[in-house]
C-alpha cells in the first residue's frame, strides 16, 4: 500500500529533465525553478504550504522506451535523519514496450522536516541530492548538494536541467525549433542540424526529419519514376508502382504529422528503426 504520508503532486513519464536527479525543496522560489525546468513555463505550478510541507522530486532521467517508472514510495525516521525511500521500476524484458523515449518522474509533498534528509539509495549521477534550504524569511537560498564527499554550495539550479527545456542556439524555444525541423521535411532537418550544435532534443528531431522523411520521400519519388518506366512494359506493373508511390506518399504525410505534433508537445517521440540511430547521432 502507498505511504499515506507521501502526497503525489505530479507523476508521469514525460519530464523535460534528462538526467537522473533528486531534490528536497523547502522553498517556493526553489520549487518554481525546479518545476519550470521539469514541466516548462506553460504548466501552472501547484500550490504547496511550505510552512507545513516540503517537496521531494525524483527524476529517473531519459530512458530508451516506455515502461520505466520512479516513485517516492515512503519515508522512515532514523536516529540521525529522515530517510526517503525511492522505488524504480523497469519494463518486463519479455513484454513489448512502446519505442518512445521517456523521462519518468514523481513529485510529492511530505511533512516538513528541517533536519537531515537522505535517500535509501545513493544518487545515480554521483552528484548528490540537492536540498534547497530557505532563509528564516523564506527567500530563495542557494541549494546545498549533500551525499558527496564534500558539501558544495551552488548558486542556482544546475544548468544541465535546462539542456532540453530552455536553451537552443536558434533563438527559438527547443519545442518550436524541433517542430521547425519537420516543416520542410529533410531539408529543414538538415538546416537545423547545421544551426543547432548542442541541444540534443532539437538535434534528435532534426535527425529524424532527415532520416525518416528523407527516406520516405526518396522512396515515393523512386516508385513514381519506376511506374512510368514500366508503363511501356506492363500496365499492371505501372499501376502497382503507382499505388506503391501513393501509399508511400500518404505514409510520409502521416509520419510528418505525428512528428510535428510530438515535437511541438516537447516529446522526444522515437520512430521505429531510425529513432535509435537519430538518438545516437543527437548525442
Amino acid at each position: 500500500m502507498p505511504d499515506a504520508s507521501v502526497v503525489t503532486i505530479a507523476k508521469g513519464e514525460d519530464s523535460r529533465l534528462v538526467e537522473p536527479r533528486r531534490f528536497v525543496i523547502r522553498d517556493p522560489q526553489a520549487f518554481a525553478a525546479v518545476w519550470t525546468a521539469h514541466a516548462g513555463s506553460d504548466i501552472g505550478m501547484p500550490r504547496i504550504d511550505f510552512d507545513a510541507q516540503m517537496v521531494v522530486a525524483v527524476f529517473a532521467g531519459e530512458r530508451p522506451t516506455a515502461g520505466y517508472g520512479i516513485a517516492v514510495a515512503a519515508t522512515r525516521r532514523e536516529p540521525d535523519a529522515l530517510v526517503i525511500v525511492v522505488d524504480e521500476t523497469s519494463p518486463d524484458p519479455s513484454g513489448v514496450a512502446a519505442q518512445v523515449m521517456s523521462s519518468p518522474y514523481h513529485v510529492a509533498a511530505i511533512a516538513r522536516d528541517d533536519g537531515e534528509i537522505r535517500f535509501n539509495t545513493p544518487d545515480p549521477t554521483g552528484h548528490g541530492t540537492i536540498v534547497f534550504k530557505p532563509s528564516k524569511r523564506r527567500t530563495a537560498a542557494p541549494p546545498t548538494v549533500v551525499g558527496s564527499e564534500e558539501t558544495t554550495r551552488l548558486t542556482r539550479v544546475p544548468t544541465v536541467l535546462f539542456d532540453r527545456g530552455e536553451r537552443s542556439a536558434t533563438g527559438l524555444r527547443p519545442e518550436m525549433a524541433a517542430t521547425m525541423a519537420y516543416v520542410a521535411g529533410p531539408f529543414s532537418g538538415a538546416l537545423l542540424l547545421a544551426t543547432e550544435p548542442a541541444n540534443r532534443f532539437v538535434r534528435f528531431h532534426a535527425w529524424q526529419a532527415v532520416l525518416a522523411l528523407g527516406t520516405l520521400g526518396v522512396a515515393a519519388v523512386c516508385f513514381l519514376l519506376l511506374a512510368f518506366a514500366l508503363l511501356i512494359v506492363s500496365p499492371t506493373a505501372f499501376w502497382g508502382m503507382l499505388w506503391l508511390s501513393a501509399i508511400t506518399a500518404v505514409t510520409w504525410v502521416v509520419v510528418w504529422t505525428l512528428c510535428v505534433i510530438q515535437a511541438y508537445k516537447g516529446r522526444a517521440w522515437k520512430l521505429p528503426w531510425v529513432g535509435d540511430y537519430a538518438e545516437r547521432r543527437a548525442a
